[in-house]
């Protein structure tokens, strides 16, 4: 008696599926494959202490590549020598700039610090108090007392009581005698004693003070570690970058090869041309900044302009300095004779004419040369992804931001719009057919 083979198909179909294992479940990989993703970036972010300058040095490395390769093809030297002179070129760019430009920053904001210590912005903090609404004018008060609290130190050794003896049995000849004669702390030996037993020293040890110096110097010496370890791992990742990108090669399939090597070209393109690109365009708008706003008389010019450099790394972050350079214009304005000082509408609006100048040179000028339309996203894109950036993940989020939006863009053009093309012109019956790897 013949069989239906239709029932038949089933039947071998409902035995092969008993048989796989769960890990030959398509779903079931599929869900694998996120959870280690997922389960990569937690355990990165728990061990960031090594994670951190790992991914540093990797950066870097894919960076400064094509520098490598410029230097292997053209100068004919080998990989090792060329890194070698990119890491001692970097050490040497590094003290340069250290010692011509942190003597000066620091020397400024010390200055500042004594500044507003010594009283200098109370008459401008009084003013822009008078005129916010009620409920800010406690953050100014609050502002006004961590100055004052900084700006007054009482010797910890010296109290109230030990300086004048109690009202009732102090005389007045006696009160003068001890505000004008030093006080001589004689030496106790018991005390001495007594102080430095096991329990006061353990006491002393897990003071806040104690514990607050204590995790001061691990901070200070996880950075240094750090500052250590990118130099290391990058010379060896740069080293052995061709290599890595050779292996990763090896594990597309043949069949995805052309498509994959396609989407990872054009994604490299645009990530490291926008990284690369933007290093040098801040680097150009610091130094524009910090001349323009010292050409228009802002006090701390140099500071300032380097840290709106810095921010402008980030497209657009750079805007957050303006309103600190408006700030101590005025107050620097209000310190100096009436006659001599600027016009109001210079000091509110110089600073931001400034940027305004140095953003339009970045835009027409240092932008097209340096990054060109490397990621292919118009300034209203760029200014979307990273406030979303910055929403999720604070200033991480605004690095990442545009890259992330760039890459997307990529795959979205490339792998789904296609689909949806075909879907709309009635071509594909399904914008995402599920069965689509299996025919």
């Amino acid at each position: 008696m013949d069989q239906d083979p239709q029932k038949l198909t089933t039947e071998s179909e409902n035995t092969n599926f008993a048989r796989l294992h769960i890990w030959q479940v398509q779903a079931f990989r599929d869900l694998l494959v996120i959870a280690v993703i997922f389960g990569a970036i937690w355990a990165g972010y728990a061990l960031r202490f090594v994670t951190t300058p790992l991914l540093l040095a990797f950066t870097l490395a894919y960076l400064v590549e094509p520098l490598v390769d410029w230097l292997c093809r053209v100068l004919k030297m080998s990989r090792p020598v060329a890194v070698s002179a990119i890491l001692a070129s970097a050490g040497l760019g590094v003290v340069l700039a250290g010692l011509l430009f942190i003597p000066t920053i620091v020397y400024q904001a010390s200055e500042f610090v004594a500044s507003a210590r010594a009283g200098r912005f109370d008459q401008w903090i009084n003013r822009f108090e008078e005129v916010l609404p009620s409920q800010y004018r406690s953050e100014i008060g609050r502002v006004r007392t961590w100055i004052n609290d900084k700006s007054t130190s009482v010797p910890p050794a010296v109290t109230a009581s030990e300086s004048t003896p109690p009202a009732s049995s102090a005389k007045p000849a006696d009160l003068v005698t001890a505000v004008t004669e030093p006080i001589v702390v004689q030496p106790d030996p018991a005390a001495d004693l007594q102080d430095s037993s096991p329990t006061s020293i353990t006491q002393a040890l897990l003071s806040p003070t104690a514990q607050s110096a204590l995790w001061k110097i691990l901070d200070f010496s996880s950075m240094l570690f750090a500052a250590v370890l990118i130099p290391f791992y990058f010379w060896f990742f740069s080293v052995e970058f061709p290599t890595a990108v050779k292996f990763l090669g090896s594990l597309v399939p043949a069949s995805r090869k052309e498509k994959i090597f396609h989407l990872a070209g054009e994604m490299d393109a645009a990530v490291a041309g926008f990284v690369r690109g933007r290093i040098l365009i801040a680097a150009g708008m610091g130094v524009m900044f910090a001349g323009g706003w010292w050409i228009n008389g802002v006090p701390y010019a140099l500071t300032l302009g380097l840290l709106a450099g810095i921010l402008s790394i980030v497209p657009y972050l750079g805007l957050v300095v303006i309103i600190p350079a408006i700030a101590l214009l005025a107050a620097n304005q209000l310190t100096i004779p009436e006659a001599d000082r600027m016009a109001w509408y210079w000091i509110v609006g110089g600073p931001p004419l400034v940027f305004t100048i140095v953003q339009s040179i970045e835009g027409y000028l240092l932008t097209p040369v340096f990054a060109g339309r490397a990621t292919n996203l118009g300034p209203v894109s760029i200014f979307v992804a990273v406030l979303a950036g910055a929403s999720v993940a604070g200033l991480y989020g605004m690095l990442l931001a545009i890259p992330v939006a760039a890459c997307a863009k990529i795959l979205i053009r490339e792998t789904i719009m296609p689909s949806l093309r075909n879907w709309a012109a009635g071509k594909s019956s399904d914008p995402l057919p599920l069965d689509r790897g299996y025919r």
